[in-house]
């Protein structure tokens, strides 16, 4: 069986608003089994090598990508790495740029974990920079009234995409995302009608 695994953004967690919405969409057609949504380390290189070991162990099944904000920038990298399907909300396209304000002591209010965030992590984003993104991959899913980053930036890093979901005013946290929950889980062939 196919499975979607959604990737939470910077100190967030598993327990994420969107990622419990799609778990309880496949819950709702007895598969609850076909959303994957782990806690993350906050050390991007760690992250990396979760999702990657989460993504090699379910390949032969079939496995879709959903990121949200720097989740999106991770989604962004492994979907060009193993030639996955992605869906991106709200991407953090600039993690290295944007990160940089955020640079020092952190509290993920999640997972109540507290850490430093260090230039040695902005080197690690650096090395998941996406400039040349495989179009028909991506579902771009934006709102241009995103507090935390700029729709443009998405829109300038992936011109092309198979899919796009552009919507005016909304928020970081992709506004009434549950909308999407039984297209993005057709979108990941979990379900067939």
């Amino acid at each position: 069986m196919t499975v979607l695994l959604y990737i939470h953004g910077f100190n967030s967690s598993e327990l994420s608003h969107k990622a419990t919405v799609l778990g309880n969409a496949a819950k709702k057609i007895d598969l609850p089994e076909a959303v994957i949504s782990p806690r993350l380390s906050w050390q991007p290189a760690q992250a990396i090598k979760q999702l990657e070991a989460i993504i090699e162990a379910n390949y032969e099944r079939g496995i879709t990508l959903i990121g949200s904000s720097l989740g999106g920038f991770y989604a962004a990298y492994l979907a060009e790495k193993y030639r996955l399907k992605a869906i991106l909300v709200n991407p953090a396209v600039q993690a290295p740029i944007l990160l940089q304000g955020y640079l020092g002591p952190q509290f993920n209010p999640y997972t109540n974990e507290e850490y430093e965030l260090t230039q040695d992590h902005m080197i690690e984003l650096e090395q998941l920079v996406v400039t040349k993104p495989t179009a028909d991959l991506y579902w771009l899913m934006i709102q241009e009234g995103d507090e935390v980053l700029d729709y443009k930036e998405a829109l300038k890093a992936f011109p092309k995409t198979a899919r796009l979901t552009h919507e005016e005013k909304g928020d970081h946290s992709f506004v009434e995302f549950e909308r999407f929950s039984a297209e993005i889980l057709r979108f990941a062939k979990i379900l067939i009608e």
